[in-house]
């Protein structure tokens, strides 16, 4: 085992060898400009296969620069070579910001800033990995202190120099912030730095350069127009550099503090800036008398265009209606040059006049305002959307002449938006008519039912839109419906009236009420005949039988699209109602029943005298009977029977009548 006494034998055997070394040199290196050795309390030794070698500073220059070794298998003779900057990149600039913070440390932190000197610009890895190796086992608190200072460096070390426009009032005055940031973003602290303006701006105060040292923030500089022009802010800030010295051992130092370029920004100062505004339909799909309202946001046109703060501008609105689908991806817009009022004439020319307007004001970029539409520019009296149908669509505009003095200092010329844009364009929903009468308002059970329906109202090419999808508008429903309903009580026909159709929309199905069928018509304008065999849509036979008493309703109905409201005829119309019947039997009349013969009334018996006990008599003959007894008998018996047969025929006349 090596015992301290053979160490410190070898260390000064070693030491002797490189002094023989260099008193065995030519003459002309004793002329040479030489390093001074490293203080011993900057560097450990380290034990390796070939000796002891210092892991820290490896030479020191007359100026107290310091030195650290990238050649871990070579032997320093300390002869100054020649220099040369080492190349920038973000390792070079955490190295050098590490040696330029550490220059006076202790050993620990010189050994650490040794390792991660030959970690990062070494030039024989081989040897270096054996001689980190060995720092870790004998000086493991020094590898540690490097991962420690390395951290360090990349929060530390400037690796750009940003610039942003923050524009309060923009292009006549505005601010810029700069901040000197890490490789993260990150502003950081305590580095000097340059700002300058070229073109025709200064900043608050009258210069056009502003110094200073950064902050861990960003730092803010007021400036103000002096010109129209292009104006670049660019920044510069120092940076740290390193030096590499090619001697017979190289070596790394710390080379300087110079200035390198960060981030520069150009814009154009003006003073006029040009408005222009978005908008888009509040409902794409607007009914018969409905108003019509427009969702319009200002905005400013180009990138160096920015609103005054607080100048109040009005907008103008235009809105065109009736527009057959064939103007869906029509697109007009205003030529260069060419003002709001020239622009509406051109559009005239092409038979495209406005029917209502609207207005908006607006004193700031971004600002929202729903626009209705009214009869007369400037008026109040709402817009409504007419019967005629069609799509409907809008055209703004900025126009110089209605703004005050104030605004037209900044506002030069119109701004005028394009006729046919998607967003503004809206279809306007006509409504439809429906009259129609049933074929025979009663009839039998059994019979054929039919309607007679003429439909108005329609677009005369319904049907024939495919809708358009850019747009957001849907196609033409091809098909309305004719329904059939049968209510009653199928048990008890004196009780169908109960069931009457009373009510606008047909009730949920029951025992009392039931849906017959519903057969498809074109959606169209016309009169079609339903049932009877006349033809469906689809060209099939149509027929209806009362099946049963009853009441049986027809109702048309459409679903609507997005140029027809939807419609429905009333479940309660009485002209489309049919009242169903059992089919009338008259009955055979009955003959009149001969009335009966009353019965001759029994004469009552004479009382039998007593019989005298004594000696019988002969009988007494029988009186006869005498008076009017008999004969009023027989007279009551006959007019009973009058009677009778009287009734009998008063009932026989009664029924017939019924």
């Amino acid at each position: 085992m090596t015992t301290v006494w053979q160490r410190r034998a070898a260390s000064v055997l070693s030491a002797l060898v490189g002094l023989a070394m260099i008193v065995g040199a030519a003459p002309a290196a004793w002329a040479a400009d030489m390093l001074n050795r490293a203080p011993e309390d900057t560097y450990y030794l380290i034990d390796v296969a070939e000796g002891q070698r210092a892991v820290g500073v490896a030479a020191v220059d007359d100026a107290g620069n310091k030195f650290y070794c990238i050649q871990a298998g070579i032997l320093a003779d300390y002869v100054v070579g020649p220099t040369t900057p080492v190349e920038d990149s973000a390792t070079a600039r955490r190295l050098a910001w590490l040696l330029d913070r550490y220059r006076d440390a202790d050993t620990q932190t010189h050994a650490a800033l040794s390792i991660i000197t030959q970690n990062n610009f070494g030039t024989m890895p081989d040897d270096w990995r054996r001689h980190l190796a060995a720092a870790k086992a004998q000086f493991p608190g020094a590898v540690a202190r490097a991962e420690a200072l390395w951290a360090e460096s990349a929060a530390h070390t400037p690796a750009s120099m940003r610039v942003e426009r923050t524009d309060a009032v923009a292009l006549r005055s505005g601010k810029v912030k700069v901040r000197v940031a890490n490789a993260a973003g990150q502003a950081i602290a305590g580095v000097p730095y340059t700002v300058t303006l070229e073109g025709p701006a200064r900043f608050l105060g009258g210069g056009r350069t502003m110094k200073g040292t950064s902050a861990a923030r960003d730092v803010t500089y007021a400036w103000q127009a002096t010109g129209e022009g292009p104006v670049s802010v660019r920044t510069s800030y120092e940076r740290h550099t390193l030096t590499h010295m090619d001697s017979k051992q190289d070596f790394i130092t710390y080379g300087s503090a110079g200035e390198t370029r960060g981030e520069a920004v150009t814009f154009t100062v003006r003073k006029d800036f040009t408005p222009a505004l978005s908008t888009v339909t509040s409902r794409k799909v607007v009914d018969v008398g409905e108003e019509v309202v427009d969702r319009v946001t200002s905005a400013v046109s180009g990138e160096n265009s920015v609103w005054v703060p607080g100048l109040e501008l009005r907008a103008r609105g235009y809105y065109f209606a009736g527009l057959s689908g064939a103007y869906l991806g029509v697109r007009f817009e205003p030529k260069a040059g060419e003002g709001t009022a020239a622009f509406l004439s051109r559009l005239a020319e092409n038979g495209l006049k406005p029917v209502a307007y609207g207005t908006a004001v607006f004193t700031d970029s971004g600002q929202i305002v729903e626009a209705r539409a009214v009869t007369e520019p400037g008026g109040k009296e709402p817009y409504l959307t007419d019967g005629s149908g069609g799509f409907g669509t809008w055209v703004w505009a900025f126009e110089r002449g209605d703004q005050s003095l104030e605004a037209q200092e900044y506002v030069l010329k119109d701004w005028t938006s394009a006729f046919g844009d998607a967003s503004e364009t809206n279809a306007n929903r006509v409504k439809v008519a429906v009259d129609s009468t049933v074929t025979e308002h009663s009839a039998d059970v059994g019979a054929a039912l039919s309607d007679i329906i003429t439909v108005s109202g329609f677009p005369d090419d319904h049907g024939m839109f495919a809708g358009n999808e850019e747009f957001g508008l849907g196609a033409d429903r091809q098909y309305a419906r004719v329904s059939v309903w049968w209510s009653g009580d199928m048990d008890d026909p004196s009780k169908d009236d109960d069931y009457r159709p009373s009510s606008k929309e047909p009730p949920a199905e029951d025992e009392h009420h039931r849906l017959i069928g519903t057969w498809e018509y074109r959606a169209v304008n016309g009169t079609f005949k339903v049932g009877a065999g006349a033809p469906d849509a689809h060209g099939e036979p149509v027929h209806i039988t009362a099946e049963s008493h009853g009441w049986y309703v027809f109702v048309w109905s459409f679903d609507g699209d997005d140029r027809v409201m939807p419609a429905s005829s009333r479940y309660d119309d009485a002209w489309e109602t049919v009242r169903v019947g059992e089919p009338w039997v008259p009955e055979e009349p009955q003959e009149p029943e001969e009335p009966e013969t009353p019965e001759e009334p029994e004469t009552p018996e004479e009382p039998q005298e007593p019989e005298t006990p004594e000696t019988p008599e002969e009988p007494e003959e029988r009186l006869p009977i005498t008076g009017m007894g008999e004969t009023l008998a027989v007279a009551v018996c006959v007019t009973a029977a009058a009677a009778a047969v009287g009734m009998a025929m008063f009932a026989i006349i009664k029924r017939r009548s019924l």
